[in-house]
């Protein structure tokens, strides 16, 4: 739980470089595309057939270690009222910096 949370607070807190954002903070809705996909499970299933993906789980989250794009994606558990979704962190370099990316992608159903 400590590990999610800290997650969560780093990423606000994170250098954050968008692209080819669809709006001013660069959010694309539910509608848009998962970073590639069409879906959060699409994602998810790929991410799992690729053979340099490393795929560990900790209290329900998927983790998956993307070491070909240099990312990290956070899946939330089924359990969880923002399912499906995902927090994607990749290392970036833009102008001779570097700096780590943090997207979210949350298709839930559920309204607040």
């Amino acid at each position: 739980m400590y590990r999610v949370l800290i997650l969560i607070l780093l990423s606000f807190s994170s250098l954050s470089f968008a692209t080819e954002p669809d709006s001013k903070l660069g959010y694309k809705g539910k509608q848009g595309q998962v970073f590639g996909y069409n879906t959060v499970l699409e994602a998810l299933e790929a991410l799992k057939s690729d053979p340099d993906a490393e795929i560990s789980e900790s209290e329900g989250w998927v983790i998956v270690n993307d070491n070909t794009n240099k990312a990290l994606w956070s899946f939330a558990p089924k359990k969880h009222s923002s399912y499906p979704s995902v927090v994607r962190r990749a290392v970036v370099e833009k102008d001779g910096q570097v700096g780590i990316t943090t997207e979210v992608r949350c298709a839930a159903k559920r309204s607040i």
